[in-house]
């Protein structure tokens, strides 16, 4: 329905788990962690009647303080990928270091000191290493990585249904993990138990090139929240403590509960999820002249 629904493929990851067809669902499902600026924004639903599914018990009293009615939390999707695929028993050597630079997005272009992130990411951890690159960053020149050997993986556009599925799997790969700021890719290797270190701008010399005064609000929050967070001085027990708390750990639907919330136990529903997702893509076109489901 909405187009944001499955950014990342967490609708795909939300039928799968259910065993159901994946389409459009009655519901707003939050696709990500809510920077600072997002999380404030919260409270002006259009769609009222229609169920917003959110990660964790924060997120649901900001909107139940604002007099938000038909919250619910599910807990991030990626935690019943993390359920459906632990089932498999797959095992992988978990070695090396991945790297998740800060990524641009179709509204702000991020661009990063790739040669300094390369050189204090390979003097905290060892190799192998793997850099992350947005489908967005691609036509960057990233003949740096090719010429110190690092492998360059890429999930997709947004849209990609299977975006969230490659990015655990590489996450798992991995021993060590590395971010320029704080992201949802953080909670994730938090709860995954994972040695993870931010690697932020120094005095001197800056990681992220371009100024984001989002990412520090949302880094100050988190720092005020979780002190030492920021400073790498948290154990991977107490980051995955904090992951368990910010993904929504405790608050997983069954199967039955989330095909309800999802609408998907009404043909009434299923069919309005489908006339709104229509509206939704007129309205985009005549806004963006271009769909964004496929972004």
């Amino acid at each position: 329905m909405f187009v944001d629904n499955n950014w990342y493929g967490q609708r795909s990851i939300l039928s799968r788990y259910c065993n159901i067809k994946d389409s459009h669902v009655f519901a707003a499902i939050q696709h990500g962690m809510l920077t600072r600026s997002q999380e404030e924004l919260l409270g002006k639903r259009r769609f009222s009647n229609i169920p917003y599914l959110c990660w964790n018990k924060r997120v649901f009293e900001k909107l139940k303080s604002k007099n938000l009615k038909n919250i619910h939390v599910i807990g991030s999707p990626f935690l019943y990928l993390h359920e459906l695929e632990s089932q498999k028993a797959i095992k992988y050597n978990q070695k090396g270091t991945i790297v998740f630079p800060s990524k641009s997005t179709y509204e702000k272009k991020r661009d990063i000191n790739f040669p300094l992130l390369i050189e204090r990411t390979e003097k905290i951890f060892p190799g192998p290493y793997t850099v992350s690159i947005y489908h967005a960053d691609l036509k960057k020149d990233l003949s740096i990585f090719h010429k110190k050997n690092w492998k360059i993986v890429s999930f997709g556009k947004r849209s990609d249904s299977n975006f969230l599925h490659k990015n655990y799997k590489e996450i798992l790969k991995n021993e060590n993990v590395v971010c320029t700021s704080i992201n949802t890719v953080f909670f994730y290797a938090s709860y995954l138990r994972k040695n993870i270190k931010f690697i932020f701008s120094g005095n001197l010399e800056n990681i992220v090139l371009t100024p984001d005064e989002n990412q520090a609000r949302t880094q100050k929050f988190y720092e005020s929240k979780y002190p030492g967070i920021l400073n790498n001085e948290l154990t991977i027990d107490q980051l995955y403590k904090i992951a368990y708390f910010e993904l929504g750990a405790d608050y997983l639907k069954s199967k039955n509960d989330l095909i309800k919330l999802l609408g998907q136990d009404s043909k009434i529903k299923i069919l309005l999820s489908y006339l709104i997702s229509k509206y939704m893509d007129l309205k985009h076109y005549i806004i963006w002249k271009k769909s964004l489901r496929n972004d």
